[in-house]
């Protein structure tokens, strides 16, 4: 009797088992639709502040280069040797159809509110919770990665491969992790193949010591992508590696440096701190804001008590840090969306660390406080950037306009001053100066577009002549914006 009470009692028991379970189960997918949900809603928010904002944003010079590469029907621009091929790869699929500013835009900006979506999303596996979400949020809301979300540019992309390789070298033990983690760098390699290295350094170190040798592969296999692609065009086209290494660190004024001051001041803009484009004073509200990263972070990671949770979170910071260290040391200049990857790696352990600090009430009000300020500081930013970047490049498409009026006809070659984006826009072959136009001697590639019988045009905004060999030119104005006047040189009848 006894024996068929236990027994009976053990089938109970097992028999309630998988009810308990599959009720935990479904509370579990509830909670982790639920976070699924809020990343998903964090996204959409995302794409559509850059649809409203930036939207209308012409295309910048360097854009320009970028997406002539894959626009039928327009001369590609020089492609110079610090650049790679990812970005037109990332455009193609839209310019294959239009050249329109505006559609590209579009397209970028919903690309890339689902790549916010996909990098974050293995994290929400790793780390349950609200503090996914709300990482996701912290970056999203930074200005550089709402402005440069819809642009032609390469670091907001290598940002989402590098939160999302690392989320995925994490889980490496699951079924096609490793195959994400391969794409992922293989992304990254291809549109940014330094910065895909510095941010892959930790990773692979970390496999081999703890002998993760599948995990450190994936990252190495996903690197050799990019790097393949970089070499074989360094051998084709830039004389080799080493002379296309050479071109590309003269371009950058890579070597031994320290820009952390050039970064702080571009915290806020111009888009680019270097020689011939000052960045202004320090901005002490942004100061504050990347400050409370480091310290943050290290909160984070503190209150993270069990060495596997927090091992992931450690993984990130360890690979954002790689690359901060890599612009800070290495990079004579700044720019604001050099540090993006960085950002969005840290975003985790800092809010984290704004987790912990909301534990108690009085941390609940001070994060609640700095939250609403520090996205009012972003928002306000966000709003001067797209204002002053558009005047900025408005003349170009006014420019375009003008050329048309004056009769240019297809196939054509514009040099000087906006050669660059004005070319794209007119669909003629370009070559961008800035200040240098020459000496008497015809620049070789007016040379060539002559001897091809093409419409030629120098551009300047310069009030004297910029060279030589434009005394002969006629000179026609071409727009005026603001203070400038630009103005139009075309080639004598002799020339033609």
């Amino acid at each position: 009797m006894n024996q068929l009470t236990e027994t009976a009692t053990r089938g109970g028991a097992s028999s309630r088992a998988p009810g308990r379970s599959s009720r935990k189960g479904a509370r579990a997918w509830m909670a982790s639709r639920r976070w699924h949900l809020a990343l998903a809603a964090v996204a959409v928010c995302y794409s559509t502040i850059q649809l409203l904002v930036t939207v209308r944003v012409g295309l910048g010079w360097d854009e320009s280069i970028y997406v002539s590469q894959v626009t039928p029907g327009i001369p590609p621009a020089w492609f110079s040797a610090p650049r790679a091929r990812g970005v037109p790869l990332l455009v193609a699929p839209v310019t294959m159809f239009t050249s329109s500013v505006i559609v590209i835009r579009v397209y970028l900006s919903l690309l890339s509110g689902l790549g916010l979506f996909l990098a974050y999303l293995p994290w929400v596996r790793l780390r349950p919770g609200a503090a996914v979400p709300a990482a996701a949020a912290l970056f999203a809301g930074l200005w550089t990665a709402l402005f440069y979300g819809g642009e032609a540019m390469p670091n907001v992309w290598v940002a989402f491969c590098a939160v999302g390789g690392a989320g995925l070298f994490c889980m490496a033990k699951r079924k096609g992790a490793l195959v994400g983690v391969a794409l992922a760098f293989a992304l990254a390699s291809l549109v940014r193949p330094t910065d895909a290295s510095w941010l892959a350094l930790p990773l692979v170190a970390y496999g081999l010591v703890t002998r993760r040798f599948r995990a450190a592969v994936a990252v190495v296999a996903g690197l050799a992508v990019g790097w393949g692609e970089w070499l074989v065009e360094a051998a084709l086209s830039y004389h080799g590696p080493f002379a296309r290494l050479a071109a590309a660190g003269a371009k950058n004024e890579a070597g031994l440096h320290f820009s952390l001051g050039e970064h702080l001041r571009a915290l806020d803009g111009p888009v680019l701190c270097r020689f011939g484009h000052p960045c202004g004073d320090f901005p002490l509200a942004h100061v504050a804001w990347f400050a409370a990263i480091p310290v943050l972070t290290a909160v984070g990671l503190w209150a993270i008590r069990k060495p596997a949770r927090r091992r992931p979170l450690l993984i990130a910071t360890a690979s954002g840090t790689a690359l901060a260290l890599s612009y800070i040391f290495t990079i004579g200049y700044a720019a604001p969306r050099f540090l993006l990857p960085v950002y969005a790696l840290l975003s985790l352990p800092v809010a984290c660390g704004l987790a912990s600090v909301a534990r108690v009430r009085i941390g609940r009000v001070l994060v609640a406080v700095a939250m609403a300020a520090f996205f009012v500081l972003q928002g306000g930013t966000l709003l001067e950037r797209a204002e002053t970047e558009g005047a900025a490049r408005e003349p170009d498409r006014l420019a375009a306009e003008a050329l048309r009026g004056l009769g240019i006809t297809t196939p054509c070659f514009l040099y000087g001053h906006a050669a660059i984006q004005v070319g794209y826009l007119t669909g003629c072959g370009m070559r961008g100066i800035t200040t240098n136009y020459g000496g008497y001697e015809l620049p070789r590639q007016i040379d060539a577009a002559l001897v091809r019988k093409e419409w030629v045009g120098v551009i300047s905004n310069r009030k004297d002549t910029p060279a030589g060999f434009l005394a002969a030119w006629r000179r026609v104005p071409l727009i005026t914006t603001g203070t400038q006047r630009w103005y139009l040189y075309r080639p004598p009848s002799s020339a033609r």
